[in-house]
């Protein structure tokens, strides 16, 4: 498969509405199923002049920390090219063209590019085309979940290093953590977003020069899109 895209301006990780310079889009993410093939995407436009936006479907993965996006015919997404006029929105629809996995679940992202006029009118500002990319489960024929399992380190300059891995069948988006490392201080925290899809990794660095050394096992606790996190970090990261 071919990549296609880098995750860049605009990445949307959380439900709700968001915008992205000149576009707004509700939902951010899309679920689908087998009993839910077909998922809606409003596409606005507050601007006052008209936005030319391409959507296409690309399969995600993640390798090494690192999002990938891959062409994909499992999704089909429509209408592929269309003008939003000022002031006005566009619906797209997504649609599964293939059965759930059986046993995990499936991800890709909807991808929302601007596509700039061939020529700027002269004296014109210069303008960046934006790029969204939106979340697409699709839930497996049976029940999934996400496993996480907890590793940290520490770095020879103090940095406390946190591991998470995904063992599970379905994806987790990591909000926010809060690290207890039994020093009595105030725990450390990080509001850095991660989505940990299954069978990936994502890590946190956070500062801890100049404190005790953390205690053997460490206490994690957290916020996610399925809830709170609630959990033990062991040592040596993996």
């Amino acid at each position: 498969m071919r990549a296609i895209a880098a995750l860049a301006l605009g990445v949307l990780a959380a439900a709700g509405t968001a915008a992205a310079g000149t576009l707004g889009v509700a939902p951010v993410r899309a679920e689908l199923s087998s009993t839910a093939s077909i998922a809606v995407v409003t596409v606005r436009n507050p601007a006052d002049a008209a936005v030319v936006v391409q959507a296409r479907p690309a399969l995600w993965t993640q390798h090494e920390e690192r999002d990938q996006l891959d062409e994909t015919h499992e999704l089909l997404v429509t209408p592929p090219l269309f003008t939003i006029p000022p002031n006005g929105q566009q619906t797209v629809r997504v649609a599964l063209l293939r059965k759930p996995d059986p046993s995990r679940e499936l991800d890709y992202r909807l991808v929302l590019s601007e596509v700039p006029p061939v020529a700027a009118p002269e004296g014109s500002e210069l303008r960046v085309a934006l790029r969204i990319t939106l979340p697409v489960f699709v839930k497996a024929a049976t029940s999934t979940s996400p496993d996480l399992s907890w590793h940290h380190t520490t770095l020879p300059d103090g940095t406390l290093r946190i591991e998470a891995r995904n063992n599970g069948s379905a994806h987790l988006q990591v909000l926010a953590l809060d690290v207890d490392t039994g020093d009595s201080q105030q725990p450390l925290h990080t509001d850095s977003a991660r989505y940990l899809l299954p069978g990936s990794a994502a890590h946190w660095d956070l500062p801890y020069a100049h404190r005790a050394a953390p205690a053997t096992h460490l206490i994690i606790h957290g916020h996610s899109d399925a809830g709170d996190l609630n959990a033990t970090s062991e040592p040596g990261v993996r």
